[in-house]
C-alpha cells in the first residue's frame, strides 16, 4: 500500500491501490491538509522571526567574574567587554611581619621557642614554628609590630595555623578576650579568623598565634597572620560568608597594598600544556615533541594542574600507543588515586576536583609505550584534542580606595579599545631624593620632618604611610606622637621620626642631608660613645658623627653594619624606603598598559581572576650550571633574578613569541633561585634573541571582581567584530604616527624654575631635552644658576622622560673664579633636574647629560 502521508509536510493523500479506497474525503484531504500547510507556515514564520531577531536585535549577557576560580557558561564564543573594575586597599595593621620576607628577629615569644620552618608555608618565606617550653600551659608567638585598636571600631584578625602536637591552637588578640575558634585537627593547615569590636582603646596590641599544650616540646606552626579594620557593613556581612569567601576577601597583604596588576584568564579548552611544560619527570621519560612522550612503569611524566574548581567534574584523556599505557589522576598533596585508565587507544578518566590534582603518564611494565595528545577538559565527556590556548586580559596598574569604607575608588574604563584609569589616589616613595627639612616643632623622643609642596593637590588628612619595617604610620599629631604622618591641604607632608630609629638625640637638630640619609636607611650615632652604631647622637658641637645601616634592614636586633664618617648618599642594603598613599582632591586620567583580550569559548569556561601579574619583564637566560651549555635558566639569584619574587610562571617569550620552557618551585630551598622558583629547559634558546617573562608575583594584593558583558547572538557578535576592526585600525594608525615621531624626535624646551635662566638669549644655547627612539634622553644648552648653598631644582621632566633610579651626572661649568669647573646634576625618578649642593655658576653646559628613561 502506498504511503497515506507526504514525506515533508505530512499531508494526507488518496490511496489508489484499490477501487474501494479511491474516494474523496473533504475533511481528510482538504481541511486537514490546509491545517497542516498553515501549521507549517506558522513554524516557518516563527523560525524566520527568530533568525530576524538574532540578526536585527542585539542581545548581551551581563557577567561578573568573581575573585578566584569559577566556571562561566557562554552561549556563543564571544569576547568579554569590561564595564567595571574598581580599586580596593587593604591595610594590614601587623605590617609585614608575617609575609614572605619573615625573619626570626621580627618575632617575640612567650613560654615558647621560635624558629622559621622553610618547609611549611602559606605566603612564602616559611612559617613560624612554635615549640612549648612548659607543660599544661600556653605557648605564644607574635610579630614585633604592635598597633592600637580603637573603641567601637570593627576589626578582623585572620591567619593559617598548623597544629602538629598541641592540644589546640588559636589566634588571640593581645590584651583582650578576643580569640578565634580553636584548631584541633592535626598535621594540616587550617584557616581561622576572629571578628571583634573593642569597647575601649587597646594600645600596643597584636594578633598572636597561641598553643594550648600538655607537655614540653609540643609544636605548632603559624603563617599569614593579619589584622584589618573593616566597615560596619563588612562586619555584618561576615555572618553570611563561608570560610573560603572570608579568606579570599581578606587574604594576606604586606602593610598598605592596593589592587595591583589585576588579570582575568580563561583557561583553554585543553587545560594541559605542551609536554615540554609538564611539571616534572620521574625517571627518564623521552619527550618526542610537544604532544608525545615515551614512558614505562619507572620512567614517567607528571603535571600538577592548579587551580581547579572544587567539586567540578573534569575529564582527562590521552592516546596510548600500546596495551601497557596508563594515566592516573591523584590529589595534591598526593594521598590517593582519584581516577585512572589503562590500555591502548584513547584512554579517558573522569574525576571530581579539589583545588589541584596531579596527572601522570606512565606504563604498567618496562615496555616502552608512547602517550600522545593529552587533554584535560571540563565535564564528564572527553573532547577532541586541541593544543592549549588561553585567553587573558591583564592590566599593569595599581587601584586604590579608602581602606575602611572602600569609597573614592580608582576605576578602570575602556575607550577606543584602550584602558584608562580614573585616578583618585597617588602613591609615593619617601626616600633620600626628596627635599627633606626639619619640621616646625618636635618633642622629646621624636623629630618632626617635612617636605614642602610634595603632596600638592591632596585631600587633607588622607595619607596612609608605611615605615621601613612595614609598620603602619597613620594620620596623627606629628609634633608630639611618633610614627604618624600629616598630609596638609597646603600640599606639605609631615612625618614624625622616633629618635630610637634615627639616632638623633633631643638636643641635636639634623641637617637636610642628614635627614635624607635617614630616609635612605642610615642611623646616626656618636663614635665617642659606641663603635657599633647603637648609640644616639646628642651633641651640639658637630663632632664624632657617624652613620650605620641596620644589618637586616628592619630593626636593631640584627645589629649595624657599614659604618661611615661622612653623610651617606646611597640607599642602604636591605632597606625598604617609607611609602605614602594619599587621596587627590581632583582625580586625573591615566592610560594603562594592558595585554590580551579575554574571550569565552562556547559552553563552559574556567576563568581565574587575580592580581599580581607582571607582563613581559626582560630577562637574559644563563647556563643552568657551570659547564652546562645545552640547558638554559632564568631567575637565578645574583645573576638574572626577576624583579619580583615569582610564585607562578605563565610564559617565556623569545623575540616576542611564546617559547617552550619548564618551571617549578624548589621544595628544599638552596638559595640559588629567587623566591625558590626556577625557570629552565628553554629548548629553543638562541643567544641573540630578546627574552622576557610573564609571571605572578609572590607578594599578594587584594582581588576585586571584573564586571562586563558578552554577546549572546549574531547581531551583537557582528557589532563587536566591526568595532574591533575599527579600533584596531585606529590603533595601528596611532602606532605608525608614534613611530614616525620616535624616528624624528624634536627638542622640548622646559620651563626653568627657582631663578635659573638660560645663559644667554641665543636660540642655540637654550636648555632643551629630547627622547630618542631607544628611550635615551639627551639634553643640550646652557644655564645660569643664582648664588646659593643649597640644591636647586631648575626644571622637571614629564612622565616618560624620567630615569628609573636617581641619576647623577657631571657637566662642564664656570663660576666667578674659573671656567674650568664641573657641576653635579641629579635627575630624580620623580622628574626633578637639580644642580646639587651649590649655585653661583655663570654657566653649566648640559650637553653631557644623557640617561635611559624608564619605560
Amino acid at each position: 500500500m502506498a504511503s497515506e502521508k507526504t514525506p515533508n509536510l505530512g499531508l494526507n493523500q488518496i490511496d489508489r491501490t484499490s477501487p474501494k479506497t479511491t474516494y474523496f474525503d473533504l475533511e481528510k484531504y482538504l481541511d486537514q491538509n490546509w491545517r497542516a500547510v498553515d501549521n507549517f507556515a506558522g513554524d516557518v514564520n516563527d523560525g524566520v522571526d527568530a533568525i530576524k531577531k538574532r540578526l536585527d536585535t542585539t542581545e548581551r549577557k551581563e557577567v561578573t567574574l568573581e575573585p578566584g576560580v569559577q566556571i562561566v557558561h557562554a552561549e556563543k564564543a564571544a569576547p568579554f567587554s569590561l564595564t567595571g573594575l574598581s580599586g580596593r586597599t587593604l591595610v594590614n595593621l601587623l605590617g609585614r611581619d608575617w609575609g614572605a620576607s619573615k625573619t626570626l628577629s621580627r618575632f617575640g615569644r612567650f613560654q615558647s621557642t621560635l624558629n622559621i620552618d622553610v618547609t611549611k608555608s602559606i605566603v612564602g618565606g616559611g612559617s613560624l614554628k612554635i615549640t612549648s617550653e612548659l607543660a599544661n600551659a600556653i605557648a605564644d608567638g607574635f610579630g614585633n609590630t604592635a598597633t592600637t585598636i580603637k573603641a567601637g571600631k570593627k576589626y578582623i584578625a585572620l591567619g593559617n595555623l598548623y597544629n602538629e602536637s598541641a592540644t589546640n591552637m588559636s589566634i588571640v588578640i593581645q590584651g583582650t578576650s578576643f580569640s578565634s575558634p580553636l584548631v584541633t585537627s592535626k598535621n594540616k593547615w587550617e584557616f581561622t579568623y576572629v571578628a571583634f569590636s573593642p569597647s575601649a582603646d587597646v594600645n600596643n596590641t597584636q594578633a598572636m598565634a597561641r598553643l594550648n599544650v600538655t607537655a614540653v616540646g609540643q609544636i605548632g606552626y603559624a603563617d599569614a597572620l593579619r589584622l584589618y579594620e573593616i566597615s560596619d557593613a563588612e562586619y555584618t556581612a561576615l555572618a553570611g560568608m563561608t570560610l573560603e569567601q572570608v579568606a579570599t576577601k581578606y587574604h594576606y597583604v604586606d602593610s598598605v597594598t592596593p589592587v595591583r596588576n589585576p588579570y582575568a584568564i580563561r583557561y583553554g579548552e585543553n587545560m594541559l600544556p605542551s609536554i615540554y611544560g609538564w611539571s616534572a619527570k620521574q625517571g627518564a621519560p623521552t619527550i618526542t615533541d610537544e604532544k608525545s612522550v615515551s614512558v614505562t612503569v619507572d620512567n614517567k611524566i607528571v603535571h600538577t594542574v592548579s587551580p581547579l574548581v572544587p567539586g567540578q567534574n573534569y575529564t582527562v584523556s590521552v592516546q596510548s600507543g600500546g596495551a601497557t599505557g596508563r594515566i592516573t589522576v591523584t590529589d595534591e598533596p598526593e594521598t590517593k588515586i582519584l581516577a585512572e585508565a589503562v590500555g591502548t587507544g584513547l584512554l579517558t578518566a573522569t574525576f571530581t576536583a579539589s583545588q589541584a590534582v596531579n596527572i601522570r603518564l606512565l606504563g604498567t611494565s618496562s615496555t616502552v609505550v608512547t602517550m600522545s595528545k593529552p587533554m584535560l577538559n571540563i565535564g564528564l565527556i572527553a573532547k577532541s584534542f586541541k593544543p592549549r590556548e588561553d585567553a587573558m586580559l591583564a592590566l599593569q596598574t595599581d587601584l586604590y580606595a579608602d581602606p575602611v569604607t572602600g569609597a573614592n575608588a580608582d576605576t578602570v574604563y575602556e575607550r577606543d579599545s584602550q584602558y584608562f584609569k580614573l585616578k583618585k589616589w597617588r602613591s609615593l616613595v619617601l626616600d633620600g631624593t626628596l627635599s627633606w627639612a626639619i619640621g616646625d616643632t618636635s618633642s622629646i623622643g621624636l623629630k618632626q620632618v617635612k617636605v614642602v609642596g610634595l603632596v600638592s593637590g591632596a585631600v587633607a588628612a588622607s595619607g596612609w604611610a608605611t615605615k621601613f619595617d612595614g609598620k603602619i604610620i597613620p594620620q596623627g599629631t606629628t609634633g608630639s606622637t611618633t610614627d604618624t604622618n600629616a598630609v596638609t591641604g597646603a600640599g606639605d607632608l609631615y612625618i614624625s621620626v622616633a629618635t630610637a630609629d634615627s639616632g638623633w638625640g633631643d638636643s641635636f637638630t639634623p641637617t637636610a642631608d642628614e635627614i635624607k640619609a635617614y630616609f635612605m636607611g642610615w642611623k646616626m650615632y656618636d663614635t665617642s660613645t659606641s663603635t657599633d652604631g647603637s648609640s644616639m647622637y646628642n651633641r651640639t658641637d658637630g663632632l664624632n658623627k657617624a652613620w650605620a645601616r641596620r644589618t637586616n634592614g628592619v630593626d636593631k636586633n640584627g645589629g649595624y653594619a657599614d659604618g661611615s664618617l661622612t653623610v651617606p648618599t646611597t640607599l642602604a642594603a636591605k632597606f625598604t624606603p617609607y611609602q605614602l598613599v594619599y587621596q587627590l582632591a581632583t582625580p586625573t586620567v591615566e592610560s594603562i598598559v594592558s595585554e590580551g583580550q579575554l574571550a569565552f569559548v562556547e559552553g563552559d569556561n574556567q576563568v581565574e581572576v587575580g592580581t599580581g601579574i607582571v607582563l613581559r619583564e626582560s630577562n637574559k637566560p644563563i647556563p643552568y650550571a657551570e659547564g652546562i651549555t645545552n640547558r638554559w635558566a632564568m631567575n637565578r639569584n645574583g645573576v638574572n633574578p626577576l624583579e619580583q619574587k615569582p610564585s607562578k610562571i605563565f610564559n617565556v617569550f623569545g623575540n616576542g613569541k611564546s617559547e617552550a620552557f619548564n618551571w617549578g618551585i624548589v621544595t628544599s630551598p638552596d638559595g640559588n633561585w629567587h623566591g625558590n622558583v626556577y625557570i629552565d629547559q628553554l629548548y629553543s634558546y638562541v643567544p641573540n634573541k630578546a627574552y622576557s617573562v610573564t609571571y605572578l608575583m609572590l607578594d599578594r594584593s587584594p582581588i576585586v571582581p571584573f564586571t562586563g558583558s558578552c554577546a549572546t547572538n549574531e547581531k551583537s557578535l557582528l557589532l563587536d567584530l566591526v568595532d574591533s576592526v575599527q579600533q584596531n585600525t585606529k590603533r595601528v594608525s596611532v602606532l605608525e604616527n608614534k613611530k614616525a615621531e620616535k624616528d624624528n624626535p624634536s627638542w622640548i624646551t622646559p620651563t626653568l624654575l627657582n631663578g635659573v635662566t638660560a645663559e644667554t638669549s641665543s636660540v642655540d644655547i637654550q636648555p632643551q631635552y629630547l627622547k630618542m627612539s631607544d628611550n635615551l634622553i639627551k639634553m643640550h644648552g646652557s644655564i645660569k644658576v643664582p648664588t646659593s648653598n643649597a640644591t636647586v631644582t631648575f626644571f622637571k621632566l614629564p612622565e616618560g622622560y624620567r630615569p628609573k633610579i636617581l641619576t647623577v651626572l657631571t657637566c662642564a661649568a664656570s663660576d666667578a673664579v674659573s671656567s674650568d669647573k664641573t657641576a653635579v646634576i641629579a635627575i630624580s625618578p620623580d622628574g626633578r633636574v637639580e644642580v646639587v649642593g651649590r649655585g653661583g655658576y655663570g654657566w653649566i653646559r648640559l650637553d653631557a647629560a644623557q640617561f635611559i628613561a624608564e619605560v
